[in-house]
């Protein structure tokens, strides 16, 4: 894997959805691969975002319009049971309801949709539950961030989903079943710059 530095400028800093597609960019071998990348923002601004960029492939390191490759280097997983870490999770934890209307899909069932997990109670939970088996949350702080809303270019309809950063220390319960969440990320949202699990050294 890699871990990356890159800096988006203009509009694509200020919508998810766009920066997801200028991260894109700097990938251009194989354009019909799946998304094997991670993402978070790490400063925000009006015209400039520094994102902190995990992937399976090596960025371009040329200069794209709207992503420029600060710094890039192999990251290199080594983890054992039982090792105590820092770690930060910027994620978009969610529970599925039934829809109220009682509205049905093509296939008669009745539509569900994701809502936000509001409580400190139920996004500690919702972590525990992520990382059942794979390791131990020994202290953990949430902070809920600002809504994120994203759209299509040309598109009126505007998503919003609501993050929330987690910070605190995890003892590994199993090594190469954290490091596959690590690859694979947690909960929804990734495309929009959520699901990204940082250790660090205590």
């Amino acid at each position: 894997m890699y871990l990356s530095k890159v800096m988006i400028s203009g509009s694509a800093c200020r919508n998810p959805y766009e920066m997801h597609r200028a991260l894109w960019k700097l990938f251009p071998s194989n354009v019909n691969s799946c998304r094997d990348f991670l993402f978070r923002v790490e400063r925000s601004g009006q015209q400039q975002s520094e994102v902190l960029m995990q992937s399976m492939r090596e960025p371009l390191s040329a200069t794209i319009q709207e992503a420029r490759l600060l710094a890039s280097k192999p990251y290199m997983l080594s983890l054992g049971q039982g090792q105590r870490l820092r770690f930060k999770l910027l994620a978009n934890p969610v529970k599925t309801i039934k829809d109220e209307a009682g509205r049905v899909n093509a296939y008669g069932e009745t539509k569900k949709c994701r809502v936000p997990l509001i409580r400190d109670e139920e996004l500690q939970t919702w972590l525990m539950r992520k990382l059942h088996g794979k390791a131990e949350i020994e202290t953990v702080e949430t902070e809920k961030q600002l809504p994120l809303n994203f759209y299509k270019t040309g598109e009126r309809r505007v998503g919003k989903i609501q993050p929330v950063c987690f910070q605190g220390v995890l003892l590994i319960a199993s090594s190469d079943a954290l490091e596959g969440l690590i690859k694979s990320g947690i909960g929804p949202g990734k495309a929009f710059g959520c699901g990204m699990l940082s250790l660090a050294r205590c």
